[in-house]
């Protein structure tokens, strides 16, 4: 090992002495601007500047020649010795002339090209000209710290050699995939083999992120959650300007086109150069950076194959390092760094990732295309966006010998080993466990989850529910759960809980058989959809005014089971008995009910065929949501089975569509229908989710609004037996003040229409929607890590008499964890 070790140091020492970095920076003599990707011409070699007109280049000789050019100035050509570190560079503007550059155009030639670029894309992209095609992939991704090289130590007495960790965040995997693409299912990934280190379970999370685009030709483009305009998208004249740097000599000459963002702050783009084709005019080549809060390059090069005449991607080079915002690199946070060109921070985020980041680190991920079958019939035949194999965990050496692109360099392998050790001793894969339990409203102790629901909530009934609750993890069982909650409400003075258990018959398709038995209350007139659950949410908006609640003591069975991906369903059957808290009956048949018994079988499902999906040997996981969604269920009670009491049939249908726009606005539209048909009580009717208090005065209604509620609607206004519901909200981008404050300006604009069947069946007073009920409403959410404030305003054939009866103040809340 010490060998090892001494042969590593030498090595360094060697290319140490050999080498010597040259940094320099080109600018604008008259005004000192950067001149960004201006062409560098060092001994037989070619570069570019950075868009901060910065450059990094290793000399090897003790003495080279430079020439520096760029459109519009003039070339500076000059020698450097090899002890010189730094030079600036200042170029002096001169009239632009392009000789090699021929367009019959009268219009900006860079424009006249970037329009025929576009125009060609049919030709070009190769998602739009093939059929179908596979290659094969391999993908090296590491965070590391730049500086973290051996630091050797030796002492007086034994030569001993020591490897100093000089940093807190370190993380490298690989991984080799087959690419499936075809116009019918887009593009889907084998994963062949996949490792990473310090790990012990297989990390699937890193799957998920979208590091890598496919070309540039897309409409916009993903990285790390954030969407970017692409520059040869239809639109690109509107969110880019152009101009021509250069044009190659190479065999396959290429016109050099620098673009920049017009409006950075509306739209997220980035600032590169393309090579296009001087006669195809097809990417060869594309190079774009983002200075900020973060320092983003992305390098891609792409094979010419002169049988189909197109060029294809072949590999691709992204490096990440923190910008002036010295954000910390969180790779299973998803954020890289914080502000309207990356993903918001969260509650999670601040807790968990590693906090202000040191300026050396950086998130390097290489990626090279190979075996590339184009026009093949080959298909991958699975509903996933991305599927794992059995045995992508556990390859040999031989096969990742086989398949690397490129052999691991010594500083890989140095990555490599210091991420194993400070994964272990970090406790990451605890951290990420304990993560993805908040996430979604769990905190786990031991082999217990806490439901962070439980602990409290307040409602105008009950007055402050305490209690708790949760789960079994597996580190109780793999094979089954037990869950339950004990709860007391301070008002009512009475206790509720719930005890249950799931045995999972299979992993893999997420079939579960369940066993529940609760007593506890319920608002009177809700339908929860079994299937469909929102995310966990710290606070419940409507829950605070709810005052007519019921009863039940429910005994239920039910089996869940996902059927390919996108179409997750549930079976449920129960039997409940019913109590009056408030003073109600059900008349029917000359018969008065206030309590009753309800046997119902129900079936819910949740259907995403617009989502992405990733598929392990165990799971589905879902990694793009994808719009529309449709969430259904279908109860029918069923009378005389186990003592019931009615026979009645209730049906629901919710659909959400949401649209993002790359300017980070963002439209969303919910629709919603209910009908029950039978012998139906008030409390298993349909509200249409009031979340207005009756009483005087606005501030005295002052609430927390909700995602899909009614804000003006009084609780217990209106039931319903059928009734359609619509809501759209508008959301502007948000407002850039700070990076803690960007607040959201969002209107909404809400209806609802209903009737009921025999309301004399009932033995209190409501209304019905047969008129149509309509509000308007404006809020400003996130105006301070996550509160905001908004207001509503109802109009139409049930507005009432005053102002202030119509108008509603309200308190947003929505924190992203």
């Amino acid at each position: 090992m010490r060998s090892l070790l001494l042969l590593i140091f030498l090595f360094f020492s060697f290319n140490v002495f050999a080498q010597q970095e040259l940094r320099g920076r080109i600018v604008n003599e008259q005004t000192g601007d950067p001149l960004a990707y201006a062409k560098i011409t060092y001994g037989d070699k070619e570069d570019l500047s950075k868009i901060d007109g910065s450059f990094s280049i290793t000399l090897t000789k003790n003495e080279t020649q430079f020439s520096i050019s760029y459109v519009g100035f003039e070339t500076q050509n000059f020698k450097v010795s090899k002890d010189v570190e730094f030079v600036r560079i200042k170029l002096t503007p001169k009239i632009e002339s392009l000789d090699a550059v021929t367009i019959s155009s009268g219009k900006n030639k860079a424009n006249a090209i970037i329009e025929k670029a576009i125009a060609r894309k049919p030709e070009n992209d190769p998602e739009e000209k093939l059929q179908k095609f596979n290659f094969k992939n391999y993908n090296k991704f590491i965070v590391d710290n730049e500086t973290a090289t051996l630091e050797m130590a030796s002492d007086s007495t034994n030569l001993e050699i020591g490897a100093i960790i000089n940093s807190a965040a370190s993380y490298f995997s690989e991984k080799v995939s087959r690419f499936y693409f075809s116009k019918a299912e887009g593009l889907k990934e084998e994963v062949q083999a996949l490792q990473t280190a310090g790990f012990e379970d297989p990390v699937y999370e890193i799957l998920s992120l979208s590091v890598n685009p496919f070309s540039l030709y897309d409409k916009d483009f993903r990285i790390f959650e954030t969407d970017y305009a692409a520059p040869l998208q239809n639109s690109a004249f509107r969110n880019y300007s152009f101009k021509i740097l250069d044009t190659t000599t190479t065999s396959r000459p290429a016109y050099v086109i620098y673009f920049k963002p017009k409006r950075q702050r509306a739209v997220a783009g980035l600032e590169g150069v393309l090579y296009l084709d001087t006669k195809t005019y097809a990417i060869q080549q594309a190079k774009a950076q983002l200075l900020g809060a973060i320092k983003l390059e992305i390098d891609q090069e792409y094979e010419y194959f002169p049988d189909e005449n197109l060029w294809f991607p072949k590999t691709q080079k992204i490096t990440i390092r923190p910008g002036n915002g010295d954000q910390a690199i969180s790779v299973f946070g998803g954020v890289i760094a914080a502000g309207t060109l990356q993903k918001k921070e969260s509650i999670l985020n601040n807790i968990l990732a590693p906090g202000r980041g040191d300026p050396n680190l950086f998130l390097n991920v290489t990626s090279t295309n190979f075996d590339i079958q184009l026009n093949s019939e080959e298909s991958l035949e699975t509903p996933a966006e991305i599927l794992v194999n059995a045995d992508a965990n556990s390859r040999e050496d031989n096969f990742w010998k086989e398949n690397r692109t490129e052999i691991l360099s010594p500083q890989n392998k140095l990555s490599r080993q210091r991420a194993e050790r400070l994964i272990k001793e970090k406790e990451v894969e605890e951290k990420i466990s304990f993560q993805k339990s908040i996430a979604t409203g769990y905190y786990p102790v031991g082999f217990w989850d806490f439901d962070l629901g439980k602990f409290f909530k307040f409602n105008n009934y009950e007055g402050i529910r305490l209690g708790f609750g949760g789960k079994t993890n597996e580190q109780l069982s793999k094979k089954f759960s037990l869950n339950g909650y004990l709860v007391y409400g301070t008002k009512d003075e009475v206790f509720k809980y719930n005890l249950g258990t799931s045995i999972h018959l299979n992993k893999a398709t997420e079939t579960d058989l369940k066993f529940n038995y609760t007593r506890d209350i319920v608002e009177t007139g809700s339908f929860n959809y079994l299937q469909g659950k929102n995310d966990f949410s710290i606070i419940e908006p409507r829950f605070v005014n709810i005052n007519f609640f019921y009863e039940h003591r429910t005994l239920s069975s039910g089996l869940t089971h996902r059927f390919g991906s996108d179409f997750k369903t549930e079976l449920r059957l129960s039997k409940s008995d019913i109590y009056q808290i408030r003073d109600y009956s059900f008349l029917l048949n000359g018969q008065e009910f206030s309590e009753y018994t309800l046997s119902e079988a129900t079936f819910s499902f949740l259907w995403r065929p617009f989502a992405k999906f990733l598929k392990t040997p165990n799971a589905t996981k879902l990694i793009e949501k994808g719009y529309p969604k449709f969430t259904g269920q279908i109860t029918k009670g069923i009378s005389g089975i186990g003592g019931s009491d009615f026979d009645y049939t209730k049906f629901g249908l919710l659909v959400e569509h949401e649209i993002k726009r790359l300017n980070q606005s963002r439209t969303e539209i919910i629709l919603e229908g209910n009908y029950a048909t039978g012998e139906v009580p008030l409390t298993h009717l349909f509200h249409s989710l009031p979340n207005s208090p009756r009483r005087n005065g606005i501030l005295r209604r002052f609430s927390v609004a909700g995602r899909r509620s009614f804000e003006t609607m009084f609780y217990n206004e209106f039931f319903s037996d059928k009734q359609a519901m619509l809501h759209i909200k508008h959301q502007l981008r948000p407002i850039n003040i700070h990076r803690l404050i960007q607040p959201e300006l969002v209107f909404i604009s809400r209806h609802a229409i209903g009737d009921i069947s025999h309301p004399e069946r009932h033995s209190i007073p409501f209304k019905s929607l047969e008129q149509g009920y309509h509000e308007f409403g404006i809020e400003l959410q996130k105006i301070l890590v996550g509160f905001g404030l908004g207001a509503a305003y109802r109009y139409g054939p049930y507005s009432l008499p005053t102002f202030d009866e119509n108008f509603a103040f309200k308190f947003t809340f929505h924190l992203d964890i």
